[in-house]
């Protein structure tokens, strides 16, 4: 092997160690319209049917987050979370690892890195104040 070929294959594995924590960074969102219509009258507050409490997931890379919430944004979901500074898209599907599995927020979540993937927390839940928690109820 080349020196150039074990530079890079280090400079590689270094990578993967610093990003092995997986950080999830939140997409920019894209700009939105307002019409002149939408604009004069405010958004209704959302229903129970339209909000969800569940688990985070990038299934592309295997990373698993904590409960996020999420609003109904058409066919898909805007889902915040503690950690991120802005909401992210996501549909609505299961996740399944060694055998459990829960219905979860699918995030389009820019992955740094690849996490073993693990089950998700299947307790996520809107309390009586209406945050989205894990655990039992």
């Amino acid at each position: 092997m080349t020196v150039v070929r074990v530079h890079l294959r280090l400079a590689l594995i270094l990578i993967a160690a610093a990003v092995a924590g997986c950080p999830a960074r939140a997409p920019t969102p894209a700009p939105t319209s307002t019409s002149a219509a939408t604009a004069a009258s405010p958004a209704p507050s959302p229903t129970a049917a339209d909000q969800r409490c569940l688990p985070v997931v990038a299934a592309d890379c295997g990373c698993v987050y904590a409960c996020g919430l999420g609003t109904r944004a058409g066919d898909r979901w805007s889902v915040t979370h503690p950690s991120w500074t802005s909401p992210i898209t996501a549909t609505i599907a299961p996740w399944c690892v060694d055998g459990q599995c829960t219905d979860a927020f699918h995030g389009e979540i820019v992955c740094s890195g690849i996490c073993a993937p693990r089950p998700a927390d299947p307790t996520c839940h809107l309390d009586a104040a209406g945050t989205c928690v894990g655990g039992a109820p």
